[in-house]
This record gives structure tokens, C-alpha cells and sequence, in this order.
């Protein structure tokens, strides 16, 4: 397995010849090219799981205070956010990709989400600075949701996306964080999503060809350094969790990733 994964770099090298470097290009890339989700869709994570989603509310509103709007960070398509509207009066989307804004905006136009808050999608970029103090400046004190962020954010930009999301917090917010957590380097994960060196998923050719980088691990030992309580985060809850994903092949049920996730709420 440590030698074979190595046999998939020529292929990769072929693939991001052809594509952008800039990640916030790649994410527009990807989104601009997707025509459907869930399940039966093209976004790898995006498998509409509702068991997960109803883990992910339950973990935060244990701790959270519900009379609080929500920012979903990294919203994508928009379905963890239009799953808010159900607990929060008030949800804000929020992704980098104006692509992805564009495709959250319309599914919720033509699914109605399924509880009577507010719902807004803005495109902003959480590792850019001050970004989080902006959006206290509109919302106040708020909880806010990630699923699948840091594992993707550029480890030196983790630090300012972890700074924006204590802003946005406020002295009342709480988190909810949730990443994959998968060991091993980012070609271990690929062949975990059922890359080979002769073939690859459709789904997760498209994100290589868009100029993605893959993912991650992100754990424990990530928490620990970069929300150390030493900067004033308080951890409530944390744990081993799955992350569900699409069917990689056709008849394939959905893809249980290995995650960790995280309830945590700063002090100043």
C-alpha cells in the first residue's frame, strides 16, 4: 500500500498541470461545473445524510444558546445551512466560491428550507483577515458551524481562520467544529476515496481536475494547537464521528469518512 500509493503522482501531476493554483479559482472551478447534489450528485461530501445532520444539531444546541443566529462557514450548497433554519432564527451561509453562493442561493430557491428563519448566502473568505469582525459587526454574537473548512485551509492560514471564528462567536457564541479526520498523507486519502493509478472516481476526479488540494487529517492534536486554552477556547464535547459522503461507484452505498468533531465557545 506504501509503495502503490506513489503510482498515483504521475497521474496527479497530469491533472494539475491543467488547472489553477489559486484555491480560490479551484473552488470557483469545481462549483461553476456542478448541475446536482446529494445523494445521487457530484459533490463528494455532499451525500444529504440526515443522520449526520441531526448529529450535528443535537452536539450544538447541547451547549449552545438557541436563541442566537448561526453562520454555517463553508457552506457550499447550502444544506447544512437550510437544516439551521429548523433550530436558529436567523442563518447566514457563508463560502469563498461565489460559484457555490450561486448554487446555494438557488437550491433554496426552488427546495424551501424546512424552518421559517431567515437565510441569507454572502460570499466571503474566512482566512482572509478581519473577515470574522465583519461579520460580528452584522449579526452580533452568533454559533457557528464547520464542516469540512479547516482540513482544506493552508495550515498557515489556519491560525486567521481561527481568529475570525472567534470573532464571529463573540462573548456568547458557541462552535460547532467537524472535520475529517482519516490517517495518513493526502494520497492515502485519495486511495481511500478509491483512486488507483488507472482510474478514479468520477466525483473525485473532478475536484483533482478543478486544482483542489486534498484534504487533511484534522484531530486532537490539530485542537489542542490551534485552540488552545491558553487563548481563552473552552472545549465542551469532542469525540471520534463519521462524515458521510457520496456513493464512490454506482450501487455503492454512501462513503463513511472517519471525523472528529469538536463544541468549543471563547472567552476574551
Amino acid at each position: 500500500m506504501k509503495v502503490r500509493k506513489y503510482l498515483l503522482l504521475p497521474r496527479l501531476l497530469l491533472l494539475a498541470v491543467r488547472a489553477p493554483r489559486d484555491q480560490r479559482l479551484a473552488w470557483d472551478r469545481y462549483w461553476s461545473e456542478v448541475t446536482r447534489t446529494g445523494f445521487d450528485g457530484e459533490v463528494l461530501w455532499d451525500a444529504g445524510d440526515e443522520t449526520e445532520l441531526t448529529e450535528s444539531v443535537t452536539r450544538l444546541y447541547e451547549h449552545a444558546d438557541p436563541d442566537l443566529p448561526i453562520v454555517d462557514l463553508g457552506c457550499g450548497n447550502g444544506r447544512q445551512a437550510r437544516a439551521f433554519t429548523r433550530s436558529a432564527p436567523r442563518v447566514l451561509g457563508l463560502d469563498r466560491s461565489a460559484a457555490a453562493v450561486n448554487r446555494a442561493r438557488l437550491e433554496a430557491a426552488e427546495s424551501p428550507p424546512p424552518g421559517p428563519a431567515s437565510l441569507e448566502f454572502q460570499v466571503a473568505d474566512v482566512a482572509e483577515p478581519g473577515m470574522g469582525k465583519r461579520v460580528h459587526e452584522q449579526m452580533g454574537a452568533a454559533n457557528v458551524h464547520v464542516r469540512g473548512v479547516l482540513h482544506v485551509v493552508d495550515a498557515p492560514d489556519r491560525p486567521t481562520v481561527v481568529d475570525n471564528l472567534k470573532a464571529m462567536l463573540g462573548d456568547r457564541g458557541t462552535a460547532y467544529v467537524c472535520e475529517t479526520n482519516l490517517p495518513g498523507d493526502p494520497l492515502d486519502y485519495l486511495m481511500f476515496q478509491g483512486a488507483t493509478p488507472t482510474s478514479m472516481p468520477v466525483a473525485v476526479h473532478r475536484l483533482v481536475a478543478s486544482g483542489l488540494r486534498p484534504p487533511s487529517h484534522f484531530g486532537p492534536a490539530e485542537l489542542a494547537r490551534y485552540f488552545p486554552a491558553a487563548d481563552g477556547w473552552q472545549l465542551l464535547a469532542h469525540g471520534p464521528t463519521t462524515l458521510h459522503g457520496i456513493p464512490l461507484r454506482q450501487g455503492e452505498g454512501s462513503q463513511h469518512i472517519p471525523g472528529y468533531f469538536a463544541v468549543l465557545r471563547a472567552h476574551s
